[in-house]
């Protein structure tokens, strides 16, 4: 238990670092930058990241392997499958880092005819040495060696907040000098990650190619990419398309809503591991009524939180937010925020998703996601061609509710019935939020455009009326549900009174 503390505690504070990446640096960066070199940063940004997708997933695949060479030193087999994994991993990001500053130099010196910009080429390197970090504190979690890997990546995270924000608030550094500062804390990460490494005798960035590499290794890509593929498509492509299609000002607004509505994805997705796992251990202790309940209420309470989001974004009516972003369209800022707003709820579908990854169904869950991919890639021409922001944040939406309805829609495979009732309450969301939307939009109380203290108590009062009318159709919609909710309730509160440690006697 103290291990699993240990691992928990460093994955929150690592993600609350990079969190604040974007949620403290983005205001910083407006306000010194502007808008127009900010968006320009968050578009090279993005491009940048498709090295942390190099890999094609095979990060995911090797921990088995790994373990049983941890377990058994000589398990010759097993030592050279991981090592063979491991070198493909190293080829394949070195190949896309070298791919992508080759293009951008070709560009620039050839096309454009304009002498080129070195701290992009650092960008690139410092992602590549960021996403080698990450590959490597994956397999170290395996091998048990929580607390050294995951608080060598929350250093990494912690080290280049505080050096790019003293770097901007104290020296107004352009963006070149946030790129060398990737790539230099990537180098010390690397390093300092080494000496674990050389601990394990795996891992080692230059450790020679094993004899025998071939191809065959490359096989089980075609399943392990398409999860990478579709969250760095989710989190970049909408900003690529912005920056070609719309103002600055577009980019920015997306990349802090996508930030603040990226904190309900993940709280999801720590959820479903949970979720999905208690799930497959109850049916297997022949107790499917309450894994069928406890699983149901996972997903209501998710979409409930991400509706809770929702409502705090819309109710705001770009009040507090305009202090974030500053000089920003409030217009276009309410229509990102909605679309953000109507997709949020449906983000529980990762928690059917975890649960089809319990049960090994790999395949269903890769055919599901090329669909989202496929939707997305034809959406961006679209939207290329149309030079639609609207338009395009309407095929955005679109392709979110595609891929949720896929999970969470019932099927002959699908075991529980959650995922209906998860998709009837995002869809009772997603009425509500717009119906919020539309009155605070057309302001027919002046408390919603202003910020005075009674302004402000007013809409907390509106906001708490209708998060009860969205918690009394839930309660609604998961009725039948209620009398185990009760008795999972009273269990838990037992068990965390029972398990109290007595007070010693007085003397």
């Amino acid at each position: 238990m103290r291990k699993f503390f240990q691992f928990f505690s460093l994955t929150m504070l690592t993600q609350g670092v990079l969190l604040l990446n974007q949620v403290v640096l983005l205001p910083i960066q407006i306000r010194i930058w502007g808008h127009i070199s900010t968006a320009n940063w968050y578009a090279m940004l993005a491009v940048a990241t498709m090295v942390s997708v190099a890999d094609c997933g095979l990060r995911t695949a090797g921990h088995a392997e790994l373990i049983r060479y941890a377990h058994n030193p000589v398990d010759e087999q097993a030592k050279t499958e991981f090592q063979h994994l491991w070198a493909w991993i190293r080829i394949l990001i070195c190949v896309a880092t070298v791919t992508l500053i080759g293009l951008d130099l070709g560009y620039t010196c050839l096309y454009a005819k304009t002498p080129y910009l070195w701290w992009r080429a650092a960008l690139v390197v410092g992602v590549a040495l960021e996403t080698i970090v990450y590959v490597r504190v994956m397999y170290l979690d395996s091998l048990e060696l929580y607390r050294q890997a995951e608080a060598g990546y929350l250093l990494l995270a912690a080290a280049r907040l505080c050096l790019a924000i003293a770097a901007l608030t104290f020296f107004h550094s352009p963006p070149q000098v946030l790129a060398w500062i990737w790539c230099l804390s990537g180098l010390f990460a690397i390093a300092q990650q080494g000496r674990l490494c050389r601990r394990t005798g795996l891992l080692c960035l230059l450790e020679p190619m094993p004899a025998g590499l071939s191809f065959r290794t490359l096989r089980i890509a075609r399943y392990t990419m398409v999860d990478p593929a579709s969250s760095w498509m989710r989190a970049y492509v909408p900003v690529l398309v912005l920056s070609a299609i719309a103002q600055p000002v577009a980019v920015t607004i997306y990349v802090a809503l996508r930030a603040l509505f990226g904190t309900a994805r993940q709280m999801i997705l720590q959820l479903s591991r949970y979720a999905s796992v208690q799930y497959v251990w109850l049916k297997g202790s022949h107790r499917a009524v309450l894994a069928e309940t406890q699983f149901t209420l996972c997903v209501l309470f998710a979409a409930f939180f991400a509706s809770v989001i929702t409502g705090i974004v819309v109710a705001d009516n770009f009040r507090l937010a305009s202090f974030w972003l500053v000089g920003s369209d409030p217009t276009l800022y309410g229509q990102i925020a909605i679309t953000f707003g109507l997709a949020s709820p449906l983000y529980a579908y990762q928690i059917l998703q975890a649960l089809m990854l319990r049960h090994g169904k790999v395949h269903e869950i890769a055919r599901r996601q090329y669909l989202y991919i496929i939707c997305l890639l034809i959406f961006s021409g679209i939207a290329l061609l149309t030079k639609s922001v609207l338009l395009w944040l309407i095929l955005i939406l679109v392709a979110e509710i595609t891929i949720s309805l896929s999970f969470m829609l019932r099927t002959p495979s699908t075991t529980t019935s959650a995922g209906v009732r998860g998709s009837l309450a995002a869809l009772v969301s997603a009425v509500l939020g717009m119906s919020l939307w539309l009155f605070v939009r057309f302001e027919p109380f002046d408390f919603l455009r202003q910020s005075t203290p009674l302004a402000i108590a007013y809409t907390l009062a509106f906001f708490s009326l209708w998060i009860l009318v969205v918690a009394a159709l839930y309660l609604y919609i998961g009725h039948d549900l209620l009398s185990e909710a009760r008795t999972l309730g009273v269990s838990a509160v037992g068990a965390f009174f029972n398990n109290r440690p007595e007070r010693p006697a007085n003397d």
